[in-house]
């Protein structure tokens, strides 16, 4: 009698999930960095020399004051990391299928997977960055341990799955519409600049913050600096408007997804 070769026992769906995203996951750290001089640590200096330039120029408009009763640097870490998260994420996982399309001849390979590959890779850079910097600014006497490291990491939580969400209504959306991909380009310099990044929400006049409370990226800015900053507060934005809003989209990317993944296979 002849036995089979392999036996082996079938596997689940998602052990099928978590080995294509493994694999998926190596080739986009090869794909990206693999090709630069630098390699890996290019991923680290890119948002590393644009946090330094921030904190240097804003550093010396503002003097000693700081922002918010916070040192320059220690604000623009607190505020810059956030928005580098959200924009690679949602930058990346726009393109994910694009860039990727070769790969979903084999059964395994959807692009649910590329999501979650590229997500994760951005959020490991992300903390990568985040320590570098804690480290360096205590390094030069910053007093940049979190106030409150629970409320940090809810607020990196929820930023996190906002941008997750975001990047997948993109992809399906830019699916269907090419316009959808230059509009998130041209949207993305404006957006940093609506969403209290650079200035702390209680500089702009009284009776125009409502206009910028609408955007969900300024209650987790916030949020996470008043966790992050000793003695900054921001009063005004909500947890429960930045987790609702959070949820809602969340479920309407799923939907999306779940009515286009055949279609963006296809295409």
């Amino acid at each position: 009698m002849h036995k089979p070769i392999l036996s082996q026992t079938p596997r689940t769906p998602l052990q099928v999930l978590r080995d294509v995203t493994f694999g998926l996951l190596i080739r986009e750290l090869k794909t990206r960095f693999g090709s630069y001089r630098l390699g890996y640590a290019w991923a680290l200096l890119d948002p590393l020399l644009m946090i330094a330039a921030f904190s240097l120029i804003f550093g010396m408009r503002a003097g000693h004051s700081g922002f918010g009763g916070a040192p320059a640097p220690l604000f623009i870490a607190a505020s810059y990391l956030p928005f580098l998260i959200f924009k690679g994420v949602v930058g990346k996982l726009q393109s994910a299928v694009g860039a990727n399309m070769g790969l979903f001849c084999y059964r395994q390979v959807t692009p649910f997977a590329t999501f979650i590959a590229r997500f994760v890779l951005e959020v490991m850079v992300g903390m990568v960055v985040g320590c570098i910097l804690v480290l360096g600014l205590l390094w030069f006497g910053f007093d940049a341990i979190p106030s409150d490291p629970l409320q940090v990491i809810l607020g990196y939580l929820l930023l996190m799955i906002f941008s997750f969400s975001l990047g997948i209504v993109f992809c399906v959306f830019g699916n269907l519409f090419q316009e959808a991909d230059k509009l998130l380009s041209l949207l993305m310099m404006p957006l940093m600049f609506i969403s209290c990044i650079l200035f702390p929400l209680a500089t702009i006049p009284s009776q125009y913050q409502h206009w910028f409370l609408w955007n969900p990226l300024v209650h987790a800015v916030e949020l996470i600096r008043a966790s992050w900053i000793a003695g900054y507060i921001s009063p005004d934005v909500s947890w429960a408007f930045l987790s609702g809003i959070t949820l809602i989209l969340l479920t309407f990317a799923m939907s999306c997804y779940r009515l286009s993944h055949r279609r963006l296979i296809a295409s």
